[in-house]
């Protein structure tokens, strides 16, 4: 003998499903909760000629001297990153990455880059920055457009501040701030 579910029976069950479906979405969301990271560290750049060289320029236009502020010039960097603005700070990782300019005029920059931690709180992690900027301000600003580890689904922007620059040895000395929202 089949048993038989009243029209009222059947709509309880069906809204009974529904709560089911949105309290366990709910749950779902709840445990991945947005945050705001806020991030600093120091790179060190040397442009210099020769091996081991952590920042060099590699395309420019026959003939010329390859410079910076020179339209078409691409350069590619590995710079050291550290916690505090000396070289015997603790290595948080480093600052990976190409740049060109893009401007006629020699001022902005097409940079696109990675923050590549190799330090205990996010070794394995990456932040890759991407845009353009005046590669002469003291304040520049790049947008984080994906990442990789503890930084999974991460949006923000980071700011990279001139601190110093001493041409004689060509070494210049940036702080990178960096603002994250990630799960």
């Amino acid at each position: 003998m089949a048993t038989k579910i009243n029209f009222s029976s059947k709509i309880f069950i069906v809204v009974l499903a529904i709560f089911m479906v949105m309290f366990s979405i709910q749950a779902k969301a709840d445990d991945h909760q947005l945050k705001e990271t806020e991030l600093s560290g120091y790179f060190h750049d040397y442009i210099s000629v020769g091996p081991n060289t952590p920042d060099l320029l590699i395309v420019g236009f026959p003939g010329k001297v390859w410079k910076y502020d020179q339209f078409g010039t691409l350069s590619v960097f590995d710079d050291l990153l550290t916690e505090g603005s000396e070289l015997t700070s603790p290595k948080v990782g480093r600052v990976q990455g190409i740049a060109v300019s893009v401007s006629l005029d020699g001022l902005n920059a097409q940079i696109s880059g990675s923050l590549v931690f190799t330090n205990e709180a996010y070794n394995g992690s990456t932040i890759q920055i991407l845009g353009v900027g005046n590669q002469f301000s003291l304040v520049q600003e790049y947008g984080v457009t994906s990442r990789t580890g503890k930084f999974r689904y991460a949006t923000g922007y980071v700011t990279m501040e001139l601190i110093s620059f001493d041409p004689s040895i060509s070494y210049a000395l940036f702080r990178g701030n960096v603002t994250i929202r990630h799960y």
